[in-house]
């Protein structure tokens, strides 16, 4: 549990990234996806009244989050752009200079690549000549501005409840296929053929 979250307009939040991690006859490769979002929580967090049983303070995933009463109504399904974040930062931050890229995401990338290396020989242990799996990564941070890896889920939600996601998932995907699909099986340009 962090005591001290870093918190956006006192709500607890955490940052959905994506990594990809291709194995092309026993050749692994990964791609972490620029793009992410962050993902808020309904209720203000209080360390001073922790209400450690209202998920609605302490869980920021949909799962939770598309529950409460009060979801959507900071941010369209509780969800920001890193640019939008960035925003907040240069505006409750001014002192500190912080860059979304620079100083948070780095630390996101670093962390990412250390549980690649970490559990790579278990990624593909069936050794298959062509393999591929999307990781969602969700990031926490402290006051600080410390990270802290709450979990990888190697089966991620892709669900669209916003233009947002809309538009970040489909980017994803599309690089995703690009990466993978296109080289085993190449696009024609024309659509499917007739036979």
């Amino acid at each position: 549990y962090i005591d001290n979250p870093l918190l956006y307009y006192k709500r607890k939040f955490d940052i959905r990234c994506f990594a990809l991690v291709t194995c092309h006859n026993g050749k692994m490769k990964a791609y972490f996806y620029r793009d992410g979002y962050i993902r808020t929580a309904s209720k203000i967090f209080d360390i001073n009244n922790l209400q450690l049983g209202n998920k609605f303070v302490h869980l920021v995933n949909d799962a939770v989050q598309k529950y409460s009463d009060e979801y959507g109504k900071y941010e369209p399904a509780n969800k920001l752009s890193y640019q939008d974040f960035q925003k907040y930062l240069n505006t409750q931050f001014t002192d500190l200079n912080i860059n979304f890229e620079r100083d948070i995401i780095m630390q996101v990338k670093k962390i990412v690549t250390d549980t690649i290396r970490a559990t790579f020989h278990l990624l593909d242990s069936k050794k298959r000549v062509n393999s591929y799996e999307l990781f969602g990564y969700d990031f926490m941070f402290d006051s600080n501005f410390k990270p802290f890896l709450i979990e990888v889920n190697s089966n991620p939600s892709l669900e669209i409840s916003s233009a947002l996601l809309q538009k970040i998932f489909q980017a994803m995907l599309d690089n995703t296929f690009r990466i993978e699909v296109d080289p085993l099986f190449p696009p024609s340009g024309e659509g499917f053929a007739n036979k």
